[in-house]
């Protein structure tokens, strides 16, 4: 069995517009827990090209906070009422290597609670914002899988 998941940065791209969209409708700053699609979006960022990409998007520019945290993620939910599952990319690294033990265990158990890292969240610079940029002691964050929750490295 072949153990590799192919991923794009097409998809990269629709990926973020997507989280954009989850930006705008979460309470808070969601958390950009794939370092893939953040890349996308380090390539994006500062171009005519985001520009355009955000306003055909949202509708407005988009800012990216750097911040380094770990715990739940906390939009998962709203993306599925949204788009259904999340792909591969949300659980690939900046290269686009797929953790396929995380992808496959949140495939088999896609209501169970994504606890990660992430490094940086989106900005609306609306009145709705707001952003952590510290860690909450979050008792259930391990980087060991548990029964019940799916962790992404």
């Amino acid at each position: 069995m072949n153990d590799s998941i192919e991923v794009s940065q097409q998809a990269a791209r629709e990926e973020l517009g997507r989280f954009f969209i989850i930006a705008d409708l979460a309470d808070s700053a969601p958390e950009m827990f794939s370092a893939y699609i953040d890349a996308e979006w380090h390539r994006l960022l500062g171009s005519a090209t985001y520009d355009t990409f955000c306003q055909q998007v949202v509708g407005h520019p988009v800012g990216h906070v750097t911040g380094a945290c770990e715990g739940k993620v906390t939009w998962i939910n709203l993306y599925h009422e949204r788009f259904g599952t999340p792909p591969p990319e949300w659980f690939a690294t900046a290269t686009g290597q797929v953790d396929v033990t995380a992808y496959r265990r949140y495939l088999d158990t896609p209501t169970a609670p994504v606890i990660t890292s992430w490094d940086c969240v989106p900005t609306t610079n609306d009145p709705d914002d707001v952003l952590t940029t510290t860690a909450p002691a979050d008792p259930d964050f391990t980087k060991t899988p548990k029964p019940g929750l799916v962790t992404v490295s």
